[in-house]
């Protein structure tokens, strides 16, 4: 225990998992503190909007000094973890002293998947990060910039994109870049033939969604194919380089952009834990979300494999799983030190959903009931609107939304570089 007069529970990440725990123990007799190595909170299921043009930088990411800025037991630092020692309970940082704790709230999320796919590291764009995002905003832009000063380019591929994954990341990715292209890009750019300007979507598996139902299935590929992305199933990805893509059977693709939308990993800090990890580096959980041997340590969200009570089956790496299961380890800590009793973590699904682009979406419930088209998308953004964190968010989401819908309009398709 630590030596404070009241307990203190430490955060680390500021994510769905992290922000969630902390807003829960608003009212807790501890000390919380939240650990991050940036000082924003990210909502990683719209970064491929923010990629896009859809939506600005402050709509998908927010300060977490702002999230917390009413609870007076909560205080926020910028660094980066170095190792943690379970046994000494204490966390060590890059920029910070160590500090120990007495609850320790693990949210550092997830890290990107290559799987060992040659020059993917160096060469790929992820869609994990925030900086990920504005990234690719930025080569994207840069590559219609100098197709335009060069059109002789344009044959070697360099406005033709090519998305790894048929899962949500990739298939919403696809959409929205191909939107982008069509409406707003067609515009900027009328001298650049849009006949030459490629998506392709690739997917190692043989169809689109998997976790979906058939049908849903097929509306995604049609909704694609409607918006001249190129569907590739059943094809894998040998190497990148900066402007090729080789596929396993030997296929070179000309591309200058390649998106990874394939897979996660747990952090890499868990590796050192000394803790049997399970599948995909993730760390095994009880019922209340604590290590089953150490019960003052909390595992959520991306990094943590947590059993659903219904299905038996590991809940998937989402915004709102993550969401909850830091409000519940929030609650629970809290619960713990007014001397309650705690209750087990019970998912509350909403079903799976995506959105493909204007007026094209797709949701399945849990119940098995399926929706497509507009009212998937109006259900779509209502969830979305709800993970937001604060209400000035869900404004800019909305404003920006409906200025796509209607007008094809894309306010943050601009490139700010430093002086």
């Amino acid at each position: 225990m630590t030596t404070a007069a009241r307990p203190r529970v430490l955060i680390l990440g500021g994510g769905f998992a992290g922000v969630g725990a902390a807003q829960k123990l608003e009212d807790a007799d501890a000390d919380v503190v939240l650990v991050d190595r940036h000082d924003y909170h990210t909502f990683q299921p719209l970064l491929y909007q923010l990629a896009t043009g859809l939506l600005e930088t402050t709509a998908v990411g927010h300060s977490l000094r702002d999230l917390v800025e009413r609870q007076e037991n909560t205080s926020v630092h910028k660094a980066t973890v170095t190792a943690v020692d379970l046994d000494a309970r204490e966390v060590r940082f890059a920029e910070l002293p160590p500090m120990a704790y007495d609850y320790l709230v693990f949210g550092l999320g997830a890290e990107v998947n290559f799987f060992g796919t040659e020059g993917a590291a160096e060469h790929a764009f992820p869609m994990y990060t925030l900086p990920n995002a504005v990234r690719l905003k930025d080569h994207l832009l840069e590559r219609w910039e100098a197709a335009e000063r060069d059109p002789t380019i344009v044959e070697d591929g360099a406005l033709n994109v090519v998305i790894v994954g048929g899962g949500p990341t990739g298939v919403e990715t696809a959409g929205a870049v191909a939107e982008l292209y069509r409406a707003a890009f067609a515009k900027d750019y009328p001298t650049l033939p849009q006949d030459d300007a490629h998506v392709i979507l690739v997917e190692a598996g043989p169809e689109l969604f998997s976790m979906f139902k058939p049908k849903l299935r097929e509306y995604t590929a049609k909704a694609l194919t409607d918006r001249t992305v190129e569907v590739r199933t059943g094809a894998m990805v040998a190497s990148i380089s900066p402007t090729r893509v080789t596929l396993k059977g030997g296929e070179e693709l000309k591309a200058h952009t390649l998106v990874w939308g394939a897979g996660l990993v747990g952090n890499s800090l868990v590796q050192t834990l000394g803790l049997e990890l399970q599948r995909g580096n993730r760390i095994g959980v009880g019922p209340d979300l604590a290590l089953p041997d150490r019960p003052e340590v909390y595992a959520l969200g991306d990094i943590a494999a947590i059993v659903d009570e219904k299905t038996r089956q590991v809940l998937p790496q989402l915004g709102s799983v993550a969401l909850q299961s830091g409000e519940h380890a929030g609650e629970t800590i809290a619960r713990r030190i007014a001397g309650k009793k705690t209750k087990p973590f019970k998912y509350r699904d909403k079903g799976t959903m995506a959105a493909i682009g204007r007026r094209a979406a797709v949701v399945q419930m849990l119940g098995g009931r399926t929706m497509t088209g507009t009212k998937a998308q109006l259900a779509w953004a209502t969830v979305h609107l709800a993970l937001l964190p604060t209400n000035e968010d869900r404004a800019k989401a909305v404003v920006d939304w409906a200025g796509a819908t209607f007008t094809h309009q894309r306010a943050g398709r601009i490139t700010v570089e430093s002086e």
